[in-house]
């Protein structure tokens, strides 16, 4: 298969925006295509916006005869089940103006820094209780090294689904429904998971220089910056929720795939990228898949020391067959079917 998410293949003899947008991150890429594509519909009213919002998780049962006023006209061609609005609530991002375009930079900026210089990675490791491979194993962490596309994808996913569950579920117990000061009625999320996303980029790389308006500063103080500079914008009188929403959504994220493992031990994980979302995004990027021996979880021996070139093999005997796995130190993964001999 032609690799899906490669964005060379799109730029061929484009330029300018055409050749930005393909140059981009294939996470990014999609989610800032999507962004505009329904944006803009409902700017043009192809679409109504209250087609796409989520005021309940009810909703996506659909609002007719829910008690809402606000009827969804999709309804007569889907029926009740609105399960599009799960998605689309991420992606609106309002009415065409400056803000929408301050937000969809900072969206596309901070997603396309986070992917290019690496996400959290949350694939786990199952290391074999083989003796010598444990002593030479010096990674004290239940995943690997190196973030990669599908470890991305279950950090929005995860984002996506704190936002939503937290903001039907807990903000109305948290906040007075009568706060002028904290407003947290919202049925759109966008804003939220773009802070979401630069929280945890923030906490992966805390020393990266980031340059503000002219304000050099490190990377862990950006999202507080942006904090303050949109309480100042409302002249103090609205504490903006939906960045500290997706904030705090980020900080549970980075303790669960961050701190968790650490304080628990070694392949002691909560959370973890599943192996069908690892197989979808390599199979979109045209890459071979990712466990060898076939289902479960992937199974791998990884090292800090190994020289170039050196590599474990593990050998996994299986209906008469042996598959060999062999493990170098950029961690790629590679198999070999070989015939059993005994």
């Amino acid at each position: 298969m032609n690799n899906f998410f490669d964005g060379r293949g799109g730029a061929a003899g484009g330029g300018g925006p055409i050749q930005w947008f393909h140059s981009l991150p294939p996470v990014t890429r999609l989610w800032l295509g999507s962004t505009l594509t329904v944006s803009a519909l409902a700017n043009f009213e192809i679409l109504q916006w209250t087609d796409l919002d989520l005021t309940h998780l009810t909703d996506v049962f659909g609002k007719v005869g829910g008690g809402n006023s606000n009827i969804s006209s999709s309804s007569s061609l889907f029926g009740r089940l609105e399960v599009w609005r799960l998605l689309t609530c991420f992606l609106y991002i309002g009415k065409f103006g400056w803000n929408s375009i301050i937000n969809l930079h900072l969206m596309t900026q901070i997603s396309a820094r986070y992917e290019t210089m690496g996400p959290i990675c949350t694939r786990r490791i199952l290391v074999p209780q083989n003796p010598q491979l444990q002593r030479n194993n010096q990674n004290n962490s239940p995943y690997y090294l190196k973030g990669e596309t599908s470890d991305y994808v279950f950090a929005l996913l995860f984002g996506m689904t704190g936002i939503l569950l937290s903001q039907f579920y807990l903000l109305p117990y948290i906040l007075s429904p009568s706060s002028h000061t904290f407003h947290h009625h919202y049925r759109f999320f966008h804003r939220h998971l773009t802070f979401y996303t630069l929280y945890i980029w923030s906490k992966r790389y805390p020393q990266h220089n980031v340059n503000l308006f002219g304000v050099i500063m490190k990377a862990a103080y950006l999202p507080y910056a942006y904090l303050v500079m949109g309480y100042a914008l409302s002249n103090g009188e609205v504490i903006p929720i939906d960045m500290v929403h997706g904030m705090c959504v980020g900080h549970l994220y980075y303790y669960l795939a961050c701190v968790v493992p650490t304080v628990l031990g070694r392949r002691k994980v909560v959370i973890w990228t599943p192996g069908i979302l690892i197989e979808v995004c390599r199979w979109l990027e045209g890459r071979r898949p990712y466990n060898a021996l076939g289902g479960g979880e992937p199974i791998v021996v990884d090292t800090l020391r190994a020289e170039k070139n050196d590599a474990y093999v593990i050998q996994n005997v299986s209906n008469g067959s042996i598959q060999s796995i062999e493990v170098n130190t950029t961690y790629a993964l590679r198999s070999s079917n070989l015939s059993a001999q005994h």
